[in-house]
Protein backbone atom coordinates (compact mmCIF):
# COMPACT_ATOMS: atom_id res chain seq x y z
CA UNK A 1 0.00 0.00 0.00
CA UNK A 2 1.34 3.43 -0.77
CA UNK A 3 0.18 6.93 -0.09
CA UNK A 4 0.08 9.66 -2.88
CA UNK A 5 -1.14 12.97 -2.68
CA UNK A 6 -2.91 12.14 0.94
CA UNK A 7 -5.19 9.24 -0.75
CA UNK A 8 -4.22 5.45 -0.12
CA UNK A 9 -3.78 3.46 -3.20
CA UNK A 10 -3.04 -0.39 -3.08
CA UNK A 11 0.09 -1.02 -5.12
CA UNK A 12 -2.40 -3.61 -6.96
CA UNK A 13 -3.90 -0.65 -8.66
CA UNK A 14 -0.87 0.13 -11.14
CA UNK A 15 -0.41 -3.43 -12.24
CA UNK A 16 -4.75 -3.66 -13.18
CA UNK A 17 -4.33 -0.15 -14.62
CA UNK A 18 -1.06 -1.35 -17.15
CA UNK A 19 -3.17 -4.23 -17.85
CA UNK A 20 -6.15 -2.29 -19.12
CA UNK A 21 -4.16 -0.02 -21.26
CA UNK A 22 -2.17 -3.12 -22.73
CA UNK A 23 -5.99 -4.66 -23.82
CA UNK A 24 -6.68 -1.54 -24.98
CA UNK A 25 -3.69 -1.60 -27.15
CA UNK A 26 -4.49 -4.96 -28.28
CA UNK A 27 -8.00 -4.24 -29.14
CA UNK A 28 -7.04 -1.48 -31.37
CA UNK A 29 -4.16 -3.18 -33.00
CA UNK A 30 -6.67 -6.28 -33.60
CA UNK A 31 -9.27 -4.03 -35.28
CA UNK A 32 -7.26 -2.50 -37.08
CA UNK A 33 -5.66 -5.48 -38.15
CA UNK A 34 -8.91 -6.58 -39.29
CA UNK A 35 -9.90 -3.93 -41.10
CA UNK A 36 -6.79 -4.13 -43.15
CA UNK A 37 -6.79 -7.88 -43.61
CA UNK A 38 -10.95 -6.99 -44.59
CA UNK A 39 -9.88 -4.35 -47.19
CA UNK A 40 -6.77 -7.05 -48.49
CA UNK A 41 -9.00 -9.84 -49.01
CA UNK A 42 -11.21 -8.26 -50.94
CA UNK A 43 -9.10 -6.48 -52.80
CA UNK A 44 -6.57 -9.65 -53.85
CA UNK A 45 -9.84 -12.28 -53.90
CA UNK A 46 -11.66 -10.37 -56.32
CA UNK A 47 -8.38 -9.91 -58.47
CA UNK A 48 -7.74 -13.52 -57.81
CA UNK A 49 -11.25 -14.63 -59.57
CA UNK A 50 -10.42 -12.45 -61.94
CA UNK A 51 -13.24 -9.79 -62.10
CA UNK A 52 -13.57 -6.19 -61.81
CA UNK A 53 -15.09 -4.58 -59.70
CA UNK A 54 -17.28 -1.55 -60.96
CA UNK A 55 -18.18 -2.89 -64.42
CA UNK A 56 -18.38 -6.71 -63.65
CA UNK A 57 -15.83 -7.78 -65.91
CA UNK A 58 -12.00 -9.07 -65.74
CA UNK A 59 -9.85 -6.86 -65.31
CA UNK A 60 -6.20 -7.37 -66.66
CA UNK A 61 -3.23 -7.30 -64.09
CA UNK A 62 -2.12 -4.08 -65.16
CA UNK A 63 -5.80 -2.69 -64.65
CA UNK A 64 -6.07 -4.15 -61.17
CA UNK A 65 -2.15 -3.04 -60.18
CA UNK A 66 -4.05 0.41 -60.82
CA UNK A 67 -7.44 -0.29 -58.99
CA UNK A 68 -5.52 -1.55 -55.86
CA UNK A 69 -2.59 1.81 -56.21
CA UNK A 70 -6.01 4.13 -56.25
CA UNK A 71 -8.09 2.22 -53.67
CA UNK A 72 -4.79 2.55 -51.04
CA UNK A 73 -4.05 6.14 -51.92
CA UNK A 74 -7.93 7.05 -50.80
CA UNK A 75 -8.00 5.27 -47.80
CA UNK A 76 -4.83 6.15 -46.65
CA UNK A 77 -5.16 9.75 -47.80
CA UNK A 78 -7.60 10.03 -44.67
CA UNK A 79 -5.12 9.19 -41.95
CA UNK A 80 -2.14 11.43 -43.29
CA UNK A 81 0.01 8.58 -44.64
CA UNK A 82 2.91 10.17 -46.75
CA UNK A 83 3.64 9.20 -50.37
CA UNK A 84 6.50 6.80 -49.12
CA UNK A 85 3.98 4.41 -47.26
CA UNK A 86 1.54 4.49 -49.71
CA UNK A 87 3.90 3.17 -51.88
CA UNK A 88 5.00 0.95 -49.83
CA UNK A 89 1.30 -0.09 -49.15
CA UNK A 90 0.51 -0.53 -52.78
CA UNK A 91 3.43 -2.68 -53.46
CA UNK A 92 2.58 -4.96 -50.43
CA UNK A 93 -0.81 -5.53 -51.58
CA UNK A 94 -0.21 -5.97 -55.45
CA UNK A 95 2.59 -8.74 -54.53
CA UNK A 96 -0.33 -10.40 -52.35
CA UNK A 97 -2.69 -9.86 -55.74
CA UNK A 98 -0.24 -11.67 -57.91
CA UNK A 99 0.66 -14.09 -55.58
CA UNK A 100 -3.32 -14.93 -54.96
CA UNK A 101 -3.50 -15.19 -59.00
CA UNK A 102 -1.14 -18.00 -59.24
CA UNK A 103 -3.11 -19.43 -56.60
CA UNK A 104 -6.26 -18.96 -58.55
CA UNK A 105 -4.48 -20.55 -61.10
CA UNK A 106 -3.93 -24.04 -59.52
CA UNK A 107 -7.49 -23.71 -58.51
CA UNK A 108 -9.07 -23.11 -61.78
CA UNK A 109 -6.74 -26.04 -62.87
CA UNK A 110 -8.22 -28.29 -59.85
CA UNK A 111 -11.72 -27.48 -61.01
CA UNK A 112 -10.96 -28.80 -64.30
CA UNK A 113 -9.95 -31.85 -62.79
CA UNK A 114 -12.87 -32.30 -61.00
CA UNK A 115 -14.70 -32.09 -63.97
CA UNK A 116 -12.85 -35.21 -65.48
CA UNK A 117 -13.21 -37.32 -62.54
CA UNK A 118 -16.94 -36.75 -62.17
CA UNK A 119 -16.97 -37.06 -65.92
CA UNK A 120 -15.46 -40.44 -65.99
CA UNK A 121 -17.35 -44.35 -66.44
CA UNK A 122 -16.28 -44.67 -62.59
CA UNK A 123 -15.68 -42.36 -59.98
CA UNK A 124 -11.87 -42.47 -58.46
CA UNK A 125 -12.54 -41.40 -54.59
CA UNK A 126 -9.05 -41.32 -54.46
CA UNK A 127 -7.93 -39.22 -56.70
CA UNK A 128 -11.15 -36.79 -55.94
CA UNK A 129 -9.91 -37.12 -52.18
CA UNK A 130 -6.78 -35.69 -53.21
CA UNK A 131 -8.60 -32.74 -55.08
CA UNK A 132 -10.33 -32.05 -52.47
CA UNK A 133 -7.46 -32.01 -49.41
CA UNK A 134 -5.07 -29.97 -52.04
CA UNK A 135 -7.65 -27.49 -52.23
CA UNK A 136 -8.29 -27.25 -48.48
CA UNK A 137 -4.34 -26.61 -48.29
CA UNK A 138 -4.71 -24.16 -51.16
CA UNK A 139 -6.96 -22.17 -49.39
CA UNK A 140 -5.15 -22.45 -46.21
CA UNK A 141 -2.12 -20.73 -47.92
CA UNK A 142 -4.51 -18.20 -49.46
CA UNK A 143 -5.53 -17.15 -46.55
CA UNK A 144 -1.89 -17.01 -44.60
CA UNK A 145 -0.82 -14.97 -47.99
CA UNK A 146 -3.24 -12.81 -46.91
CA UNK A 147 -2.90 -12.31 -43.06
CA UNK A 148 0.88 -11.88 -43.77
CA UNK A 149 0.11 -9.21 -46.60
CA UNK A 150 -2.29 -7.13 -43.83
CA UNK A 151 0.27 -7.14 -41.12
CA UNK A 152 2.96 -6.23 -43.60
CA UNK A 153 0.66 -3.35 -44.44
CA UNK A 154 -0.14 -2.48 -40.67
CA UNK A 155 3.12 -2.28 -39.92
CA UNK A 156 3.74 0.30 -42.67
CA UNK A 157 1.62 2.47 -40.78
CA UNK A 158 2.50 4.57 -37.32
CA UNK A 159 0.06 3.48 -34.60
CA UNK A 160 -1.55 6.82 -34.90
CA UNK A 161 -2.70 6.31 -38.42
CA UNK A 162 -3.73 2.56 -37.74
CA UNK A 163 -5.59 4.32 -35.02
CA UNK A 164 -6.92 6.88 -37.06
CA UNK A 165 -8.36 3.91 -40.11
CA UNK A 166 -10.14 2.41 -37.91
CA UNK A 167 -12.52 4.99 -36.34
CA UNK A 168 -12.68 5.93 -40.01
CA UNK A 169 -13.83 2.50 -41.38
CA UNK A 170 -16.08 2.75 -37.88
CA UNK A 171 -17.46 5.83 -38.79
CA UNK A 172 -18.32 4.26 -42.11
CA UNK A 173 -19.48 0.99 -41.17
CA UNK A 174 -21.92 3.18 -38.96
CA UNK A 175 -23.37 5.06 -41.67
CA UNK A 176 -23.29 1.82 -43.68
CA UNK A 177 -25.73 -0.24 -41.58
CA UNK A 178 -28.18 2.85 -40.98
Amino acid sequence: MTEQNGSISTDSETPQRDKRRSRRGWIIAGTVTSALALAAAAATTEYAHGNGWHHGGRMSAEAFSKHIEDHVKQVLSGVDATPEQEAQVTSILQSAATDLRAMKEQHVAAHEELHAILSAPTIDRARLETVRADQLLLADEASQRIVESVADAAEVLTPEQRTALIARMERRHEWHED
